[in-house]
């Protein structure tokens, strides 16, 4: 999550899309108190991730639950003595029948005092009716994605597994090694965050560590998590390419998936992902070693092409840590 300076209101929201008759449009929400039409969007609960927040805030504000897509604008403004930050995704509605459903908390309904009317409305409708023009901002980064055939995308997710034992502290064989008690909380707190992003499949490489990391998820949504030998610290050490075949496999698949893996295997695998990012990708790979911390979250938002799998997107994930 982002560290913000003191005195900072964060708060997260979605604008929620969708094509009908050929036409793109949005959901809005009208507040009677302000008389002001904005997008759903909400602060931060303590202990939320900002993706949570998102999909909490449109499922109270407007009865819908949704998957996020690629990350929209931020959107930064004064009240008073602090300064509000605004965090955006893209998204869709999620059938019922998604098995990532399981895998979020019960929200309640926004009293009708505070939101009164939901409509969809066709984006150049919303451009005259949005009462803040700083809110145009992310529909406008929304309307040029689909433009450019880049809003439809899944969810391509990496985790590294959570912390484990030390090596050294541990006598039994390596891929037995298992998680800390620290480790085991993230791997709880990893189950709403995965959920946000609407993954059906999980992927890992066979070690304990790894698997303990995603199974609470996996175990939510009623799925097996399917392993890969190729996967673990010594498949890669030995076959680097096995690696990098299994990763191009998984990638091209177009259910929206997440897969957990050791450190020494990110390298070649953030390579490979480097490979199906473009000049106009937001956010970017991170760059240098260990990639991500221990049980954090790369979001690789897919467009499928005739050409191939593009990465439109990259977000990453580090979750709190337990004391």
């Amino acid at each position: 999550m982002s560290h913000h300076p003191e005195g900072t209101v964060v708060a997260a929201g979605a604008i929620v899309w969708r094509v009908r008759d050929g036409e793109l449009q949005v959901l809005a929400v009208h507040r009677p108190r302000y008389n002001d039409w904005s997008w759903p969007k909400g602060k931060l609960d303590p202990g939320e991730s900002l993706p949570e927040c998102a999909v909490r805030e449109v499922a109270e504000e407007t009865g819908k639950q949704i998957e996020l897509g690629q990350p929209l604008p931020t959107i930064r403004y004064p009240i008073g003595e602090k300064q509000k930050v605004v965090k955006y995704w893209a998204a869709q509605v999620l059938p019922h029948t998604s098995p990532s459903l399981r895998g979020r908390k019960p929200v309640k309904s926004t009293a009708k005092h505070e939101i009164d009317r939901v409509r969809w409305l066709p984006v150049g409708e919303a451009h005259k009716i949005i009462t803040f023009p700083d809110d145009l901002r992310p529909l406008d980064a929304l309307i040029d994605a689909y433009a450019a055939d880049r809003l439809d995308t899944r969810p391509f997710m990496l985790v590294r597994h959570a912390r484990a034992k030390r090596r050294k502290a541990w006598r039994l064989p390596d891929n037995r090694r298992p998680l800390t008690r620290n480790g085991v909380g993230r791997a709880l707190d990893l189950v709403p965050l995965i959920a946000c992003f609407g993954i059906t499949k999980v992927d890992s490489s066979p070690a304990k560590r790894c698997l303990d990391s995603v199974k609470p998820y996996a175990d939510a949504i009623g799925t097996t998590v399917r392993t890969h030998d190729s996967l673990t610290e010594t498949g890669h050490a030995e076959r680097p390419l096995d690696t990098a075949k299994t990763f191009t496999a998984l990638f091209r698949k177009t259910s929206p998936r997440a897969v957990c893996v050791h450190r020494p295997t990110l390298p070649t695998i953030v390579e490979m992902l480097r490979a199906a990012v473009r000049p106009y990708t937001r956010g970017a790979l991170p760059r240098k070693n260990p990639y991500l911390p221990a049980g954090g979250v790369l979001v690789a938002h897919v467009a499928d092409w005739e050409s191939g799998p593009v990465v439109v997107a990259v977000e990453t994930h580090l979750l709190r840590v337990h004391v």
